[in-house]
């Protein structure tokens, strides 16, 4: 029994003693002592971190989700925004039209109700084939106050001096104003004045005539007005003089003779500036444009057009280069203002000085500016032989006796009797001098003043340049001349009145 005893006590110590060695060895199954550098954490400190770690992943998808939101509900306040501006420019735009509408309606009803009023007054017809055309409505714009201001205080000076010379007109018949435009003093001499401005002040309401019973005032630059009485019209050029008697001086100023201003060839200013006056005290309006290398859209091919923008009081009042001479005289026009050249409102004074109307001779050719054509045009003419690039180009030949002098459609015309010209409106002057010069040789004989009993009187002498096929040939034609168109003719006018047919159209609803 003592021997078991013994054993067993040496087993349990040897049992203890293996047990120390193998925890100071890093213990068993491979685990390492406490105080290694290989020691794991416990497991409660592993617990915490995974806790942890799940919190912070948490924080971060919640964060995630919050932020998607955020833009969502961004892009959908966005679209909000944008739903409402566009509801908002779509009623906009509908009462716009509506408004638009309204106003048109009430134009036509008072165009209607009221035909004689100068505001709503149509004075321009459509050049002959034209189909687009429509009438087109009053403009109260002329200019700016400020547009002068641009330029040298010699041209604003130079203006102020014109403006002087630069009258209103109202004309009235029957106790209803006809029309209001402007005009121009161009001559003054023992209490006499006269006045040129547009045919438009004087003329009926439907046809080619002076209104009868009619009063016409002119106001003056220095706040007066006067009485003035119609002296010479003509319906053809849309020119009309006045006669005016006053007890103190009247400033005038004459229109220039000179033809280079309008020579589109040459280098030099276009710049000039359209005057008018209304029926107002101290009512001056002034317009800044240059002269622009375009056809007029009325059938009347001596006109030249400028960038001035003007009113319908502006009818009728000069327009001046920055020279301070008069060139011209303004119609009309909301697409560039026409105006008639100073050189043929020279001439139509002159053979109202000496005829009381104006004659042209009816050569029966119609024609367009060179510079007017179409580049593929004069890309053709170029390459067919055309020396230099002036004259005008035949549009129409429209009397059947015109045939036999072997002008053709496409012919450049460059001299008439020796005579060169540039443009249209120089060919017109020509031929204005050539039928004032034969006009007076027939007083000289005591020949009959009829426009048409004067057959055969006139060969015009052409100088043309013929185009067939790819080669060009310089030729003289000539024109027999044996009809004349009288002031009281209506071919060519660019100003005639139709109101009569435009009163039908509104009230059968047409407009």
């Amino acid at each position: 029994m003592v021997k078991l005893h013994a054993f067993l006590a040496i087993v349990a110590i040897a049992s203890q003693i293996s047990s120390n060695e193998g925890s100071s060895r890093g213990g068993v199954c491979g685990q390492a002592p406490k105080n290694s550098r290989y020691s794991l954490r416990s497991r409660n400190v592993d617990e915490t971190t995974h806790l942890r770690r799940e919190e912070q992943k948490r924080i971060r998808e919640e964060h995630i989700q919050n932020k998607l939101l955020i833009k969502q509900q961004r892009k959908t306040k966005a679209q909000e925004d944008v739903d409402r501006i566009l509801k908002i420019q779509a009623m906009l735009h509908e009462k716009a039209n509506a408004y638009k509408e309204e106003q048109r309606k009430q134009k036509l009803s008072k165009k209607t109700d009221d035909y004689n009023s100068t505001d709503d007054e149509i004075i321009n017809e459509p050049p002959e084939g034209s189909e687009e055309w429509l009438p087109y409505e009053s403009d109260n714009e002329f200019g700016t106050q400020t547009e002068l201001k641009r330029t040298p205080w010699r041209v604003e000076n130079l203006t102020l001096d014109l403006a002087q010379c630069v009258v209103g007109l109202a004309s009235l018949t029957a106790g209803k104003q006809l029309f209001a435009c402007s005009g121009t003093i161009v001559e003054f001499s023992k209490g006499v004045g006269y006045v040129v401005t547009s045919a438009s002040l004087v003329r009926c309401s439907d046809k080619d005539e002076i209104a009868d019973g009619l009063k016409i005032n002119i106001y003056l630059s220095d706040g007066g007005n006067l009485e003035g009485f119609v002296s010479d019209v003509d319906f053809y050029y849309n020119i009309c003089v006045i006669k005016v008697h006053s007890p103190s001086h009247l400033l005038s100023k004459s229109f220039s003779p000179n033809t280079e201003f309008f020579n589109f060839y040459g280098y030099h200013s276009k710049d000039i500036v359209s005057l008018g006056r209304s029926c107002k005290p101290w009512s001056l309006m002034v317009a800044l444009g240059k002269l622009i290398p375009r056809r007029s859209k009325f059938d009347c091919y001596e006109l030249f057009v400028s960038s001035c923008k003007v009113s319908k009081r502006g009818v009728g009042g000069p327009v001046m280069d920055f020279d301070g001479d008069v060139i011209g005289m303004n119609f009309y026009d909301k697409k560039g203002t026409p105006f008639l050249p100073s050189f043929i409102v020279l001439k139509c004074l002159q053979h109202f000085k000496d005829f009381k109307k104006v004659i042209r001779p009816l050569h029966g050719l119609q024609v367009q500016n060179l510079y007017d054509a179409e580049l593929t045009l004069l890309q053709q003419k170029i390459q067919c032989g055309l020396p230099e690039v002036y004259g005008v180009i035949v549009e129409k030949v429209k009397d059947s006796s015109v045939e036999h002098s072997e002008i053709k459609v496409g012919d450049v015309i460059t001299h008439v009797n020796g005579v060169p010209f540039s443009n249209a409106a120089e060919l017109g002057g020509i031929l204005l001098d050539k039928c004032h010069k034969h006009m007076l040789e027939r007083q000289e004989l005591n020949l009959s003043e009829d426009c048409n009993q004067m057959a055969p009187v006139m060969n015009l002498k052409f100088r043309a340049i013929t185009f067939r096929g790819c080669k060009s040939e310089v030729t003289t034609q000539t024109i027999i001349v044996d009809k004349f168109t009288p002031s009281s003719c209506g071919l060519n006018r660019y100003f005639p009145q139709f109101m009569n047919v435009m009163r039908r159209m509104l009230l059968q609803g047409s407009l």
